[in-house]
């Protein structure tokens, strides 16, 4: 968890000093690009400026890191170069960075550089050429590695400090249940020796036990009725026939079964109750102390930067500002200075106030902005204030002050604090994850197991045997349970005639905890990519000129779509074959290759293929694990196990969603790719350890096309298609994962702002759809809840067509994860009622493959017409077509129930 912490509070940081470098880079372009602009504007080419040399060494000298500067025309020629051995050309990747460069400047990094560039503008606006500058990463390298080396060192330090506590925290809070765990072992060793005749074990004593004080006594009772039960079904055998088997080997063929768990248990609730807060409080403890150091190294590293850019800024007015003295101009005679100051204070925020102050009167002559003192001393940073003598032939006659601007850089900050927030909650879900499955692996599963097999056995059935599995110390104690069953089936078969008697069972335990972690890594895995794809499908060659070039930056996303439409159906009749311990294994592969693929790719063409493979690979994945949660849960809390895997998959996304924004900002869209397939191929490898070999059923038939369009027979399920599920898969689709980002990003967002943002939507789905179902199933009907999130959902949306802004972009974001919430496992419920009820006749995996295909082939249709209507009339339009199809679809549901009374 610290680790996860500090990696990407470090990313962060790296990614923010860039930018701010970046910028002050621009500043050097800016200022040099004013030399030029007197040329361009009476006609002449670049290459007229006698003294370009000298203007570009006179730039270049502003900072020791400025490793070159060039002038170069539209088409990447250069004509000015601070270098010698200059080439003829820019490299292609700055020739592309300037295709799509926007308000006439462009930034990039590549390995060794940060790049920044301004336009050489003419007085109708278009670009003559441009300045670029190129800043060697050595000075950027040596304080991002010894910002990254101190963080490591405190955390490996809080690491140890954290964990030793953590560790005695445990021991306090399971230490009775560690005794009791003992206690049971124990207590099945005595029981394992018990030969017939001999009085059992007397009971343990069971206090301090914890959890299981009361469970020991309960045990033992247990395991003295499955004692008495087994040496009766033994004296019962012929003795001849007894004699006869001993030594006698005979080979078992169990029959897997597969035993069904309610999604949590009285000890696991007792075991959560105890445990989480605990935690809790130890994770915020040591991420919030882990935070607040990074925090303060950071501003430390930050406070340099913001001295050389006040440094710069000042540089630039004082050198024009003399300019006009060295003309022989006086000072109090300039004119236009208090709007160049004002226009500069426009240009560059991190200034507050600029002025000119003569030294005879110690008063300003020329002034612009305001004194400014930092809003809170929690956000206080080094508040610079520099000034630069103005001098004539006479001497020093004034100087030009200049004063930071502290909120600038407390912004700057405050977005940091944001970012550390975000990996606070990445790191306490996938915490929280791991916790729950440990407790599961290693004491409430086999605690379980034992309770089961007893209980069956005490009641007289010992057809049943413990899978060796899952082989932790209590099933190594309870594994004599399961070879009493073997010793019956011998002893049985021995005295029967041909047939032999049934084959004892195999249990195999499915927990809902089994499925948690690769739900959550898949999720997380698919979701990276989502604050960035659209905006870096445009970044890419397209080779499809003759598409609209909206439509286009569908594709790749129109792909997945397409993708999980094929897939959805597969699932059930690949389950129903291969299990899903192998279909889980093959999805995690494809996503992997996917990934892999998406690395490389260069083209819009490549980005669509390999995106859509990843499509598939996650329909397999996600519908695989859901067919999973309603095989081995009873259909009384079917509703709860839905809730659990929709927070375990929206959890993980959340963590994807909110990570890969700050990743791509620092790293690049390949690394978090390859990222992707680290994580896929990790899923993979916990399904296939954690999930139970699943017997398999006959073979189900691959769904037809006339079979997926049957239930739509069915006025209600017709109804719950074409209102409620296919809209609001297209609010996810067409805005969440493909508007947002565009949208943001033309307010001047970057990646990781945009991850900001779209995890508030997978943050909310994480947390009200498990609580939903508890707090409105006994109020509200699924119907009335799914109507609810519809019309909350679209009025967020409709907010951004009215102001279209960065805070109205996060108010929709946040009323469609609510909205969202509400509708998701309602229509599932729905269709599942529908299944059991009036479409029975299809079943139930018609049902869902065809509600599953149908909403997904009209998110397709729906992501590219807005796509296309962003294209022509603008994002805000899209969206707000995306508000009235949600509008007009509650509303149908909700007249058309209540006219006819419908019962969902």
């Amino acid at each position: 968890m610290l680790a996860i912490l500090s990696m990407l509070a470090t990313l962060q940081h790296n990614a923010t000093l860039a930018d701010l470098l970046k910028q002050r880079l621009s500043v050097v372009a800016q200022s040099t690009a004013g030399a030029f602009r007197p040329i361009v504007n009476i006609g002449l080419p670049l290459s007229m400026l006698r003294n370009a040399r000298q203007v570009l060494d006179h730039a270049r000298a502003e900072d020791a890191n400025i490793d070159q500067i060039h002038v170069i025309e539209n088409d990447g020629a250069i004509i000015h170069s601070t270098s010698q051995a200059r080439a003829a050309y820019v490299s292609a990747t700055m020739q592309q960075a300037m295709r799509f460069a926007e308000a006439g400047s462009w930034s990039i990094e590549t390995e060794a550089d940060l790049i920044s560039a301004v336009s050489i503008q003419r007085r109708d606006g278009t670009a003559a050429g441009w300045v670029v500058v190129i800043y060697t990463k050595e000075a950027f390298n040596r304080a991002t590695d010894l910002l990254q080396q101190r963080i490591i060192n405190t955390t490996l330090l809080a690491w140890a400090a954290f964990s030793a506590f953590a560790w005695c925290l445990l021991r306090v809070q399971l230490g009775g249940a560690i005794k009791g765990f003992s206690q049971i072992k124990q207590l099945l060793s005595l029981f394992s020796q018990l030969s017939p005749g001999s009085p059992p074990p007397s009971v343990p004593d069971a206090r301090g036990c914890g959890f299981f004080t009361d469970e020991i006594p309960s045990l033992h009772s247990k395991l003295i009725q499955a004692a008495q039960r087994y040496h009766s079904a033994l004296s019962g055998l012929d003795a001849d026939n007894k004699t006869a088997t001993t030594g006698q080997t005979l080979d078992i063929a169990r029959v897997p079964l597969m035993v069904k768990q309610a999604p949590d248990s009285s000890l696991a609730r007792a075991i959560s109750r105890r445990l989480v807060p605990g935690l809790v409080l130890l994770l915020l403890a040591a991420v919030l102390l882990q935070g607040w150091y990074i925090y303060s190294q950071v501003r430390a590293s930050f406070e340099p930067e913001q001295t050389a850019r006040l440094e710069l800024i000042g540089s630039v007015a004082n050198s024009n500002i003399q300019r006009a003295i060295s003309a022989g101009i006086p000072l109090e005679a300039l004119v236009g200075v208090s709007r160049y100051f004002d226009e500069l204070l426009d240009q560059f925020p991190e200034v507050s106030y600029l002025a000119i102050i003569s030294p005879q009167k110690s008063l300003p002559v020329f002034q612009a902005g305001a004194h400014t003192a930092p809003s809170s001393p929690f956000w206080r940073t080094q508040q610079d204030r520099s000034s630069f003598p103005i001098s004539d032939a006479t001497g020093k006659i004034g100087q030009i002050v200049i004063e930071a601007n502290p909120h600038y850089f407390a912004m700057q900050l405050r977005f940091l604090i944001l970012d550390l927030a975000v990996v606070v909650l990445v790191a306490a879900l996938l915490a929280y994850q791991v916790v729950i499955v440990t407790l599961s692996f290693s004491m409430t599963g086999p605690f379980n197991r034992l309770n089961h097999l007893l209980n069956l056995q005490a009641a007289g059935d010992f057809s049943s045997g413990l899978s060796g599995r899952r082989n932790s110390e209590l099933d190594r104690a309870a594994a004599f349970l399961s070879e009493r069953a073997d010793t019956l089936y011998r002893m049985h078969a021995a005295t029967c005639d041909k047939p032999k008697p049934p084959s004892p069972k195999l249990l195999q335990f499915a927990y809902l905890n089994d499925i948690r972690l690769p739900v959550f890594l898949f999720g997380l895995a698919d979701a990276l990519s989502i604050s960035f794809l659209p905006v870096y499908t445009r970044s890419v060659e397209n080779p499809l000129q003759w598409i609209d070039p909206g439509v286009v930056l569908s594709l790749p996303l129109a792909g997945y779509l397409l993708a999980t439409i094929l897939g959805a159906p597969l699932v059930r009749p690949l389950n129903s074959r291969w299990g899903s311990r192998r279909l889980l294994l093959v999805s995690a592969l494809l996503i992997v290759a996917a990934n892999l693929g998406l690395s490389l790719a260069t083209t819009t063409v490549t980005l669509i293929l390999f995106r859509t493979i990843s499509g598939l690979g996650y329909a397999i994945s996600t519908h695989a694990c859901q067919d999973y949660v309603l095989d081995v849960v009873t259909p009384e809390v079917r509703g709860r196990s839905l809730g659990l895997f929709t927070s375990a998959l929206f959890g993980g996304i959340f963590t994807g969603a909110a990570a890969g924004g700050i990743i791509a900002d620092r790293s690049g869209a390949p690394t978090v790719f390859l990222l992707g397939s680290g994580l896929a191929l990790l899923a993979g490898a916990l399904a296939w350890l954690l999930l139970p070999r699943h017997p398999r059923t006959q073979a189900e038939p691959i769904p037809r096309l006339r079979d997926l369009i049957l239930p739509l027979r069915s006025a209600r399920f017709s109804l719950l298609v074409f209102t409620l599920a296919i809209p609001s898969n297209v609010m996810i689709q067409a805005f969440i994962a493909f508007l947002v980002a565009l949208q943001l990003d033309a307010l001047g967002a970057s990646a990781a702002d945009v991850s900001r943002v779209v995890m508030l939507y997978f943050l909310l789905v994480a947390i009200v759809v498990p609580v939903a179902p508890r707090l409105l199933d006994g109020v509200m009907a699924k119907s009335s809840q799914a109507i609810t999130g519809t019309l909350i959902a679209a009025t967020a949306l409709a907010t951004t067509f009215i102001w279209p802004s960065y805070w109205a972009m996060v108010a929709a974001v946040t009323g469609v994860g609510l909205g969202q919430s509400l509708i998701r496992d309602p229509e599932v419920s729905i269709a599942m009622g529908l299944a059991e009820t009036e479409l029975s006749v299809p079943g139930r995996d018609t049902v869902l493959s065809s509600l599953r295909v149908l909403e997904r082939t009209g998110s397709i249709l729906g992501l590219i017409l807005i796509a296309f209507v962003a294209s022509l009339a603008g994002y805000p339009v899209a969206i707000a077509a995306i508000s009235v199809w949600l509008f007009t679809g509650g509303l149908i549901l909700l007249i058309v129930r209540s006219r006819y009374r419908l019962s969902y």
